[in-house]
């Protein structure tokens, strides 16, 4: 009942036994050669500047042409520019390799939310959405 306490849970050990399993399956998860890559390529990332600073201005100009797009006033010359930034980061070895490690950890987690659907008669990932979709 303590580890129900720490996260605002109550209830007896029933409770208890979800937050071991849950706590068994973080430490899974964290353990698995999917998210051993992840970490890799993320550190790997990080340590590109050249790669991170692409990344982050393709996320902006991103962003700014969904907003854009969102009240009409994203134009095609807008669109062209995106995706030649998308081509060159597509090119880059950290950028690839981060994405294939995200691709992969992303299908474990998909994988285990789906095993949790099945055992509790729920769609699992669809109950944790934001939007609950």
């Amino acid at each position: 009942m303590e580890a129900s306490m720490e996260h605002g849970l109550t209830g007896g050990p029933e409770v208890a036994a979800a937050m071991e399993a849950a706590r068994a399956l973080g430490r899974a998860l964290g353990e698995s050669a999917q998210f051993k890559r992840f970490e890799a390529a993320y550190d790997a990332l990080q340590a590109d500047t050249e790669a991170r600073h692409k990344l982050n201005e393709f996320l902006s100009h991103r962003q700014e042409l969904s907003m854009e797009s969102m009240f009409g006033a994203a134009d095609q010359a807008a669109l062209e520019k995106l995706e030649q930034e998308w081509q060159s980061l597509s090119a880059m070895p950290n950028i690839i390799s981060y994405l294939h490690a995200q691709e992969d950890l992303i299908a474990l987690l998909r994988q285990a939310a789906s095993r949790i659907s099945q055992q509790i008669g729920l769609d699992y990932g669809a109950a944790c959405s934001p939007s609950g979709r």
